[in-house]
């Protein structure tokens, strides 16, 4: 079931559609049958626990069929449904075979949420084309269910983080850590292996950099990337396209004191994490298209007021329109890229910290936390607007 669920459909099918590669989508009517079948006991699991007027909150792609599956059966239930990746055009996302099913699986949900406008417009824009359902600016009507659309962009445990970088274990870290790339100023990569990362991309800006910029071994690259869906082939395939890609760079550039780029296939405990975020000069988060991307928002909040780093940042995370503040570029302009290195290596101090302190502070305030409760405010209200509309229209 794990591999024709997970590993299958979900990540062999979904996962590239709603990351704008159908080229790479591989659809299995089999996976798509068990798919069916593992959100169907998702569903009965919630419904053995739940009563009639209970909250439910569904999350992401690998269960997009449970909020109808819980409607059919408790009408009176109220299901909210968060998509965590970006939801593509419509004419993207009808070239999936069963985009019908799905998309009515999701607007069984009283209330569905997006990181930005732009992926609730080309969900709406789905559902005209694929369902010929009007929606309206902020809403679908289907029948006699109403299902709301909203835009709440997700934050991170920022308070976890701030706590991490007072204790000691932490401190220590750092100075082993500074200690190690004395005299070098290192560039920090840190996401899953994945082929929506655009890790290929930025090993080129990387490549153009080194080779029209400095020469000498004052800059390190370090790329960690998390093992991720090994059993997906192209994932398998991307590995190795990496592997070989870091080793010409590493042949081309090294010397025998140092190698431009160190490639870590593997996780970091999270101490590890923080100091890396905290000693590194410029983080790249360049993915070529990403929901959000989490890793922006917690380099900046382990940042050293007096002495912050510089977040380079692709103009295709969803993070792009919070964290304005940030060197934003096109992951697939080489050039451009290699620019923003340069850019972000060089920025002045005061510069820096104006950046830097304007996108903490928002990270900060904009929390986790902040980002559940809105959505679940506003859960609420559907499910009041739903029970009835004319007491809402004459509050």
């Amino acid at each position: 079931e794990i591999d024709a669920y997970y590993d299958g459909f979900s990540n062999g099918s979904l996962w590239p559609i709603l990351h704008y590669n159908p080229h790479l989508m591989e659809y299995d009517g089999v996976q798509w049958d068990v798919y069916k079948e593992v959100n169907q006991r998702f569903a009965d699991s919630i419904l053995e626990m739940v009563t009639d007027d209970d909250l439910v909150w569904v999350h992401d792609y690998h269960l997009m069929l449970v909020p109808e599956m819980l409607r059919a059966a408790r009408p009176t239930l109220h299901v909210g449904f968060f998509f965590h990746t970006p939801f593509p055009s419509s004419e993207v996302f009808r070239s999936h075979p069963r985009r019908s099913e799905l998309l009515q699986g999701v607007i069984g949900a009283d209330q569905i949420g997006f990181h930005t406008y732009g992926y609730l417009r080309h969900f709406r824009s789905s559902v005209l084309r694929v369902l010929g359902l009007e929606a309206e600016f902020g809403s679908i009507r289907h029948g006699n269910h109403l299902s709301s659309l909203g835009v709440y962009p997700i934050g991170i445990n920022s308070s976890k983080f701030i706590e991490e970088r007072q204790s000691t274990l932490f401190q220590e870290r750092c100075a082993e850590l500074r200690q190690h790339w004395s005299g070098r100023r290192l560039v920090l990569s840190v996401e899953r292996l994945d082929y929506s990362k655009g890790i290929l991309q930025r090993l080129q800006a990387i490549e153009k950099f080194l080779d029209h910029g400095e020469r000498d071994n004052d800059v390190v690259f370090l790329f960690i990337n998390v093992p991720s869906r090994e059993k997906v082939p192209a994932y398998k395939a991307l590995l190795r396209k990496i592997e070989s890609y870091v080793s010409r760079i590493n042949g081309k550039y090294g010397t025998i004191e140092n190698a431009p780029i160190h490639f870590i296939h593997q996780s970091v405990d999270f101490t590890e994490l923080c100091a890396l975020y905290t000693i590194s000069k410029v983080a790249m988060v360049t993915p070529l298209v990403d929901g959000m991307n989490l890793v922006a928002k917690e380099y900046l909040v382990c940042q050293d007021e007096d002495d912050p780093g510089v977040l380079m940042l692709s103009e295709f995370a969803g993070a792009a329109q919070e964290l304005v503040n940030a060197v934003i570029v096109n992951p697939f302009n080489a050039t451009q890229m290699a620019k923003g290195i340069d850019t972000s290596l060089n920025m002045p101090l005061a510069e820096r910290r104006d950046r830097v302190n304007k996108m903490r502070s928002r990270i900060i305030e904009f929390d986790a936390n902040y980002w559940a409760r809105t959505f679940i405010d506003d859960l609420k209200a559907q499910e009041q607007f739903t029970q009835s509309p004319m007491s809402v229209a004459e509050s």
